[in-house]
């Protein structure tokens, strides 16, 4: 844990005094060889702004405070953030986002501008929209490695994604281009009382590696999962890269019942799994129990184990999360508090 971790805490913990909500959440991994503390966000939100700070021990650290409407009427805002990626090292980045959102009749539109500057590096900048009208929504950013008031050229990113989505459907297509392809299909239904239903597929044509992941939930449905408003979410969260990470809620919170199928291949070793979950007694805890594979030379097989938990009160939520994996011999927690 370095000194910027811990600066960032106390202020984050001084702020609490005037917080409108606190977000904390930690993810912990044990095998058979350590115990890690995987990921680790404490996030604090007032009435005028909120500060966020992403701990992830496999990846670089993200600070940030937004400032989410700096300007603000009845069809439109103006918002920023600053950001700084890094363990306090050379290549720390900071970044400057600035984004307007406005209403045009039945438009809805976003525009983002964002520069990246680091010791190490030259800036550069990055710009992204988002459309919406009807049943049509439409994203796309530019991710340059360099200013723009030089050229765009080949070596710059390009993210993109088309979603159509009337009364109970929704399908968008996308595609990442960073020097590599990646495309990207999702599917998913919304407004049903009883089921619902999230697939996407992820492909890459030079390396033939894939995912899919198709999930669905029976009887009581978690509709704010099987809703247009997280599909756009997802879509925008998998195909545009992300300073901070999202996590999502496992299988079992899905629904009464809940079905999920993953598949992935990763430089010619496959993994599927196959998991059902139920919701136990008045909802006392959930849980999940599937089947886990490996392909490589040979087929290896084993359960995997989901526990769900949520609890909540007049001021605040608990909800705990618990995975173990025979095939790899790991168990995963996540928890989450927010008051």
């Amino acid at each position: 844990m370095n000194k910027y971790w811990i600066s960032a805490i106390l202020i984050i913990l001084g702020l609490e005094v005037c917080a409108q909500s606190v977000n904390i959440e930690s993810g912990v991994g044990v095998d058979t060889s350590s115990v890690k503390l995987s990921t680790q966000r404490i996030e604090v939100c007032t009435d005028v702004f909120s500060i966020k700070y992403d701990h992830k021990s496999l990846d670089k650290d993200v600070f940030g405070v937004k400032v989410p409407k700096i300007l603000s009427d009845s069809i439109g805002s103006i918002g920023a953030m600053l950001m700084k990626i890094g363990d306090g090292g050379i290549d720390d980045q900071f970044i400057f986002d600035l984004w307007a959102e406005k209403k045009f009749g039945k438009f809805n539109a976003m525009l983002e501008l964002g520069r990246i500057v680091s010791q190490n590096s030259t800036p550069h900048d990055f710009i992204g929209s988002r459309l919406s009208c009807g049943n049509f929504t439409t994203e796309t950013y530019v991710v340059a490695s360099h200013t723009y008031l030089e050229r765009l050229n080949s070596n710059d990113a390009v993210y993109t994604w088309l979603a159509y989505h009337p009364e109970h459907l929704f399908v968008s297509l996308g595609l990442q281009y960073n020097q590599r392809r990646q495309y990207w299909g999702m599917f998913g239904t919304k407004n049903f009382e009883k089921f619902g239903n999230f697939t996407f597929l992820n492909y890459q044509p030079e390396s033939g590696n894939f995912w899919f992941r198709s999930q669905a939930g029976f009887g009581e449905i978690d509709q704010s999962f099987f809703s247009q408003d997280l599909y756009i979410f997802a879509s925008s969260y998998l195909i545009v890269p992300a300073f901070f990470f999202q996590h999502f809620s496992p299988i079992s919170s899905k629904g009464s019942y809940s079905l999920k199928l993953d598949g992935r291949r990763t430089n010619g070793v496959h993994n599927y799994e196959l998991i059902m979950g139920k919701k136990v007694g008045n909802d006392f805890v959930r849980m999940a129990v599937g089947v886990n594979s490996e392909y490589r030379d040979n087929l290896r097989l084993a359960p995997s184990i989901e526990l769900y938990k949520d609890w909540k009160g007049g001021n605040g939520r608990i909800i705990v999360e618990l995975r173990y994996d025979l095939l790899y011999k790991n168990l995963n927690a996540y928890l989450v508090v927010r008051y």
